[in-house]
Parts: structure tokens; sequence; C-alpha cells
């Protein structure tokens, strides 16, 4: 979300915003790309910094790109920006198919799987996974 809305900041009027996602070989993919005012080289290094913000005093916290580098990088996931100034941005997000899952201590993981959850007996794999 916070991708989509900072694409859509940095759009004049008349712009576009475009949403692609796609599945290849396990792993998803989100591209948010505009054609909006484009993001400066000196730039770029710093976008996922906390507090580091582009916008006017007061139109934002510089948050945004770091919680969501954050959380793409929690779930083991990448988070990529190409930007060409005056030409607009895209960011790819790409994100497994499935995450690591964290089992409940009575459950038991298959050691020849990976991400595979096994409940105990008495338990439901919806009980057991959450």
């Amino acid at each position: 979300m916070n991708l989509l809305s900072n694409a859509i900041d940095a759009t004049p009027a008349g712009g576009m915003v475009t949403v692609r996602t796609g599945a290849k070989d396990g792993r998803v993919k989100i591209e948010v790309i505009d054609t909006g005012v484009g993001i400066p080289d000196e730039m770029r290094e710093k976008l996922f910094d906390p507090f580091f913000t582009t916008k006017p005093i007061g139109q934002g916290t510089g948050l945004g790109l770091s919680i969501s580098y954050g959380i793409v990088h929690d779930h083991g996931g990448t988070i990529e920006v190409d930007s060409t100034p005056g030409a607009g941005t895209a960011f790819t997000i790409t994100l497994p198919l499935c995450g690591p899952v964290q089992p409940k201590a009575d459950a038991k993981r298959d050691p020849t799987a990976t991400g595979i959850l096994v409940p105990s007996a008495d338990k439901s794999v919806e009980e057991a996974a959450s």
C-alpha cells in the first residue's frame, strides 16, 4: 500500500501508475511502476533508511519504505528500485510463495521437507499452525 501511495504522490496529473503481479519458480512478484518524477541516484541509497523522505516537511514521516523493506525482508523477500529522474520509478517486490513456518511446541517438523508442518495426532493442521 505504501509503494502505491508513494507512486501516486510522485506522479503528476495525467501520469500513470501501474501495478503488476505474477508468480514464477515458487516466488511472487509485485511491481509498482509510475511515470512520475523519478528518484535521483544520490537519494536511492538512502530510500530505505528510517526517517528519510523526499516529501516536503509535514507530508511524510520517512518510515514507509523502511517499514516496507523490513516486512518484505522478514518474509524472505527482496525489494528493488529502478528509477530514471524525470521518467518514473519501478519498485519490484519478490516473495516466496511459501514462507517459513514456525511450528508450535507440540508440532513436529518433517526433516525431509521445507516449510511443512506436521501436526501432532490430536491437533488439526489449522490448530497447529495458529
